[in-house]
């Protein structure tokens, strides 16, 4: 039996990454410095006809960010139309700017946006629009909301796993030589 279970670990591990499920802690980061698009605040909304996708409005940043995939998968282009492509990455910059940590809990909605494909807007290259996997599993954090536990239930913001959230910024904080994390928790809500 134990041998079994042991062959299919693997199997399930790839059926849930082939299904966009959220990724295990232990992916590998990567370092990229690039343009990017930086949704760790990004407000989104689920595609119209499509419960499993939602579409988020997020930062166009450039500099070092963090990819879980090889930096040239996530290079940003433009095609021959003029439509620039970017990718969501994390980093630390709106942690900086003080925004806090959200915590939300496991079966509310948010979006996981890391690595997802995005379109920078013509009207306002500040910005890019991305579509990211809904997830409806695991505790997960935000540094949108300004700290309103309530728009956990309700938003779909971008979002990352508890154990990702502190990975990816321990990864950063290592990379470029930070002493002290910018990324601080929202208070705890008051009984």
């Amino acid at each position: 039996m134990r041998a079994v279970m042991l062959c299919l670990v693997p199997v399930l591990l790839a059926l849930a990454a082939a299904l966009g499920l959220p990724r295990p802690a232990a992916a590998e980061n990567y370092l990229c410095d690039q343009q990017f698009a930086l949704c760790t605040s990004a407000p989104c909304i689920p595609q119209p006809g499509n419960p499993d996708i939602s579409i988020c409005m997020c930062d166009v940043q450039e500099g070092p960010n963090l990819a879980t995939v090889a930096c040239d998968t996530v290079k940003p282009s433009t095609d021959a139309e003029g439509v620039r492509t970017v990718y969501s990455q994390f980093a630390l910059t709106q942690f900086e700017q003080g925004k806090k940590g959200l915590r939300c809990e496991s079966g509310t909605p948010w979006s996981q946006c890391l690595n997802k494909i995005c379109t920078v807007d013509p009207a306002n290259p500040d910005k890019a629009i991305c579509a990211c996997d809904v997830v409806r599993t695991g505790e997960w954090q935000t540094a949108g909301g300004d700290c309103g536990a309530a728009s956990c239930k309700t938003a779909y913001w971008s979002g990352a796993l508890l154990a990702d959230s502190k990975n990816n910024a321990e990864f950063m904080m290592q990379q470029l030589k930070i002493a002290k994390s910018p990324a601080e928790a929202c208070p705890a809500p008051k009984p």
